[in-house]
């Protein structure tokens, strides 16, 4: 069942369409959100890891505007996060999960018409809570990075282009305390090699391991010893300063804003984070250009609040105050053009649904 409503923008009377959508049978405790067109139909598709019943949930865009019901497959042990790419080569996208309750990835082939055969799970850390997906040796396959929290590892999983995938390559990092709690790739230092930047929910700041293009990774930054980006909570990248260069972006917890600390000297080094006003205790679930003026602007949310907040990026690494949606209290988020309109929506899930906000 598709619910329908029309949320006012509680700080700027804008209003929004909003369209809910459940999980389906079987599936709650949601945890995280990916996009990616699973049935080769030109259209943005929603998959959700649900971390309460391990499986996801696959929502094909109709292209009228809506989602299809829900289907559900099955992962390991709690999935905390999601990704998306073609691993054997096929043309159809597949799943990977972070499983923090196995320390494993589940990885689930796509039929190509938005359902996936049985899952294949692979070993990894300890508490295994965030995965992405990109192509670390330079091969034109994407492969596998996830992060563990008690083992304090990020494996690299290179995929053999035929459905399987070598023995992970380990790298031991923690900040004295626990591992990564999120992790979020691209180029930091513009050597065209991917790289990999990671926060600690149990401590503060950010460490970026540059990739040496074999999948194998290396210390390049340090961003712990600061004391101004305490336990921080949310993660994503992007060139908020149109540079040329990925910045950071992080939710402060401790500070009530939301920090970009912009990339210097090819990521050797980077700026203090300039703080933009943001709810109690922020998380950032996502970037994008939302209002499509060339500038990246922040969506968060905040710990005990059951709204989502876009803040308006100014081309600087700074937010203007923007609007927030009551929409329940939203876990993760991610944009696209799900309506067809050529206009970014917000795609973002609460336990039990996925919500679709709409110009």
């Amino acid at each position: 069942m598709i619910l329908l409503s029309v949320a006012p923008s509680v700080s700027s009377g804008i209003t929004l369409t909003i369209k809910t959508y459940p999980l389906g049978n079987g599936a709650s405790g949601a945890s995280g959100i990916a996009k990616g067109d699973v049935n080769g139909d030109g259209l943005p598709d929603i998959v959700t890891s649900n971390a309460s019943t391990s499986n996801i949930s696959v929502l094909l865009n109709s292209g009228k505007r809506s989602f299809q019901p829900a289907q559900v497959f099955s992962t390991g042990g709690q999935p905390e996060s999601v990704a998306l790419a073609d691993f054997n080569r096929d043309g159809k996208l597949d799943v990977v999960t972070a499983n923090f309750a196995d320390g494993t990835v589940s990885v689930l082939f796509g039929n190509g018409d938005g359902t996936f055969q049985a899952r294949q799970d692979f070993p990894v850390g300890i508490q295994t809570q965030s995965v992405v997906v990109g192509d670390m040796n330079h091969d034109g396959i994407p492969d596998i990075v996830v992060a563990s929290v008690q083992s304090g590892t990020i494996d690299t999983l290179l995929s053999n282009g035929d459905g399987t995938f070598q023995s992970p390559i380990v790298y031991y990092i923690s900040n004295g305390y626990a591992g990564m709690t999120q992790i979020a790739m691209g180029d930091i230092n513009g050597d065209g090699i991917p790289d990999v930047v990671g926060i600690y929910g149990f401590g503060q700041g950010f460490q970026v391991l540059a990739g040496n293009g074999d999948g194998s990774l290396y210390l390049y930054s340090h961003e712990l010893s600061t004391g101004t980006i305490a336990y921080p909570e949310g993660l994503a990248l992007g060139d908020f300063n149109k540079d040329g260069h990925l910045d950071v972006a992080i939710g402060l917890y401790e500070d009530r804003e939301i920090g970009v600390s912009l990339n210097r000297d090819a990521g050797k080094a980077f700026a203090p984070p300039i703080g933009s006003p943001a709810p109690p205790a922020p998380k950032l679930l996502a970037v994008a250009d939302v209002n499509l003026d060339g500038n990246l602007d922040a969506i968060s949310t905040g710990l005990n609040t059951d709204l989502l907040y876009v803040a308006l990026g100014d081309g600087t690494g700074s937010f203007a105050a923007g609007s927030s949606y009551k929409v329940g209290h939203p876990l993760g988020a991610v944009a696209g053009d799900f309506n067809g309109n050529h206009r970014p929506a917000i795609a973002y899930v609460v336990s039990d649904s996925v919500g679709v906000l709409s110009w």
